[in-house]
C-alpha cells in the first residue's frame, strides 16, 4: 500500500515539474519543492508562476529566412543589402520552421 502512495507522489510531482517547465517557470525549484514539501506546495508554486511568465516573440523575415528574438520592425540583414523588409510577428520559432523547413536564428 505504501508503495502505491509513493508511487502516485512521484507521478504527482514528475507532472508538476513538466507543467512547470510548459508554463516556461522554474522546473528544477518546482520539482524540489513538490518532492520535498508536498505536490499541493507545488501545484500554488505552478499556478503563481504561471502569471508572471511573459512569452517571447520572435520576429522572421521572409526574405532572408532570418528570425529575431528581438523586437525590431524592418530586417537588419536585408537593410544592409538596401532593402527594407518588414518582420512578421511569431509566437514560436516552431510555427515558422513548419512553413518555411529550415532554421537559421541570430
Amino acid at each position: 500500500m505504501i508503495l502505491y502512495f509513493i508511487a502516485i507522489y512521484l507521478l504527482a510531482t514528475f507532472i508538476l515539474t513538466w507543467m512547470g517547465i510548459d508554463s516556461k517557470s522554474e522546473g528544477v525549484r518546482i520539482f524540489l519543492i513538490s518532492l520535498l514539501l508536498t505536490p499541493l506546495a507545488g501545484i500554488f508554486l505552478v499556478m503563481k508562476e504561471r502569471r508572471k511568465a511573459t512569452p517571447v516573440h520572435y520576429y522572421y523575415c521572409h526574405q532572408c529566412d532570418y528570425i529575431f528574438p528581438v523586437k525590431m520592425s524592418h530586417c537588419p540583414m536585408c537593410q544592409e543589402n538596401g532593402k527594407k523588409v518588414k518582420l512578421n510577428k511569431y509566437v514560436s520559432p516552431h510555427q515558422i520552421t513548419d512553413q518555411i523547413g529550415h532554421l537559421n536564428l541570430t
